[in-house]
Formats: structure tokens, sequence, C-alpha cells
């Protein structure tokens, strides 16, 4: 779909409970939030986030986006997975969501995402006009029956990171990041008919 840059948010999310197949999960996390008792630095809660009991809920515009960051955290030579759970709806026309990351500000980041029609992409925001990194590429890694839980990784280190869906390595990659890395945030978008989508949780190493 064509992206629609809308509101900025920033935030990152994180609960406990069911199988978690970060690659940095063998060391200590310094973030892992379930937003039962959300961190400060994601904010207050607006009309296009809330804070529930099943995660952050994130619910773009009609054909937009929102996200949220949090300047608290910087993706310097870091691992961030987020989970994310499927909307009731189906179809192509429901939008791409993620991980936002390498953010200098609300008009120039990148993103890591998934699309329900089982595609993976990275995308880059320059001055408010999109360039493809990598174009959406069919991955089985991607579950994309409603209701389902998907978990979106990237590592990073320097100019370079590699992307994973569900611990499956998706690709290698390299950009130009912001001084330190910039924060680690979460990305969603929306088609025609509106959708939100719930985190459950985040987690950065």
């Amino acid at each position: 779909m064509v992206r629609i840059v809308a509101v900025g948010i920033a935030l990152l999310l994180a609960t406990g409970g069911g199988a978690w197949a970060c690659q940095g999960k063998t060391t200590a996390a310094m973030l892992d939030d379930t937003f039962k008792t959300p961190d400060p630095g994601w904010g207050a809660p607006d009309d296009a986030a809330a804070f529930t009991p099943a995660g952050l809920a994130l619910k773009p515009p009609v054909n937009g986006s929102a996200w949220r960051w949090n300047p608290n955290y910087t993706l310097d030579g870091n691992d961030l997975c987020v989970s994310v759970a499927n909307p009731s709806q189906t179809g192509r026309d429901i939008g791409d969501v993620g991980i936002r990351f390498w953010a200098r500000d609300a008009q120039n980041f990148y993103t890591a995402t998934l699309s329900l029609d089982g595609t993976a992409s990275i995308d880059r925001l320059v001055g408010g006009v999109w360039q493809v990194v990598m174009p959406p590429t069919p991955s089985g890694a991607i579950r994309t029956k409603p209701g389902l839980v998907n978990e979106v990784e990237i590592a990073v280190q320097g100019n370079a990171g590699s992307f994973y869906i569900n611990g499956t390595k998706i690709t290698d990659f390299h950009g130009e990041p912001p001084p330190n890395g910039g924060p680690p945030g979460v990305y969603a978008e929306s088609g025609s008919s509106g959708v939100t989508w719930v985190f459950p949780r985040v987690q950065l190493f």
C-alpha cells in the first residue's frame, strides 16, 4: 500500500507468556514492557495509542500510519524484539506493522514490517518521502491468520542489521543510522477500512 505518514507517536512494548524467538534473549533485557504499567518514556495515551490489558493498541488513521518511540533508549548495537497480534480483519488492504528504527525525527526513519499477505519489507522515510530498502518479499515465517501473534525483530550494529520474523532471518541490511542509533519504536498502518494493532510485548537487549 502507499504509505502515508500520520500523527507521530513513540513507543515500545512487551508481554509475558508464550514462546519468544528473540536472538538476544540469552542476555538480560534492558527493556521489557507489557504496558500493564507503561514506562513513562512512551508518553500518554491519545486517539492513536492506548494501553490495554492485552498490550499497546495502535489505531492508525484510515490510509495512514501511527507510531511510538521511547527516547530513553537507543538502538546502537542492540536487538529489538516486538510482538504484534493479528487483527480480526483479513485481506490485503490492512497495512504493514512492525518496528520503527534508526529514527532521526518524524520525517526520517526506517521501518521493518510484515503484511498479512505474507510479505516482509524494509523501508526508509527520507524528508517525508518513502524509499524501498527491501521490497515486499514473501516469507513462510509470517503467521497470517487472525488472532495469531508475530514476533518482529531487528539486531543492529553500526550501519548494519539483520531482520527476523518469528526467529527466521529475513535478510541482512545496511543503512544510515543517526548518532547513537536513535530511539527504538513500533509502527503500524491502516488501510481504507481502518484497523487496530495490539503489541503485547517489546524487548530491547
